[in-house]
């Protein structure tokens, strides 16, 4: 597995994942910035206008996680979850519109999770790459003070299932692959297949890879591989471009 998660490090630059979550992070927070401040010149202030920016700042801590969580399931690392919400939580306190913006955050840290990602792919049939932290969002001007605690968990996850056929000379899979972001199906963007062989891992040939797309986030894969082969790994982007890998057992 290592050798595997060397080559996805080589073939997508972690600098540049790096850049481009930052940027989408702050793009994000200025868009907010500048609606609102239009927004004060055009619509009567009050708790309406106020609660409609509290939920495009939750919006934007959303979207973070998510661009966070894509970087780092593509070789990126795990402190760019607390780095991105650090200049999130800055650009928020540059928001003077409405009064004062600010945005506490903490991110989770347990057995599953590190830093608040987590990489789980190494479980037979199943694979999760997640984002997880919980904030309290304050927002206070002359009219009203509100403040928000709320938690965000961002999820792909990846199941297998299927058979295969010892031929001697080779075998051959049949596996059906089900694609979720936080429990609801959706479409994978990539799919990739590799295989154990010496202690490194292969790409399965695509030309000799046969996936059928039910359009549901559900897919069917076959494809052969070498008859020393003991594990299969599928490896899925989804459209958010997050990568998630699951185990299938071919012993």
């Amino acid at each position: 597995m290592k050798q595997l998660q060397g080559r996805l490090k080589a073939n997508c630059s972690g600098q540049l994942l790096i850049v481009a979550a930052l940027a989408i992070a702050l793009l994000i927070s200025s868009t907010t910035a500048y609606v609102y401040e239009l927004s004060e010149e055009t619509r009567a202030s009050g708790m309406e206008q106020m609660g409609d920016l509290v939920f495009a700042l939750k919006q934007g801590t959303r979207n973070t996680m998510i661009s966070s969580l894509a970087n780092a399931s593509n070789g990126g690392e795990k402190t760019l979850l607390a780095t991105n919400l650090d200049k999130l939580s800055e650009v928020m306190r540059s928001i003077h519109s409405f009064g004062s913006c600010n945005l506490l955050f903490r991110t989770f840290n347990d057995s599953l999770y590190d830093q608040g990602i987590r990489l789980s792919w190494n479980t037979t049939n199943m694979g999760v790459s997640s984002a997880s932290a919980n904030f309290t969002l304050n927002v206070d001007n002359a009219a009203a003070e509100i403040v928000v605690n709320y938690d965000i968990n961002v999820t792909t996850s990846l199941t297998v299932n299927g058979s295969y056929i010892d031929e001697g000379t080779e075998k051959l899979a049949n596996l059906t692959c089900r694609v979720y972001n936080e429990d609801q199906s959706v479409l994978a963007e990539n799919i990739g297949v590799f295989y154990g062989n010496s202690g490194n891992w292969v790409q399965v040939d695509p030309s000799s890879l046969s996936t059928v797309d039910f359009g549901n986030g559900t897919y069917s894969l076959s494809f052969a591989v070498p008859s020393d082969t003991v594990q299969a790994s599928i490896h899925v982007i989804d459209s958010r471009g997050v990568l998630v890998q699951a185990i299938y057992d071919l012993s």
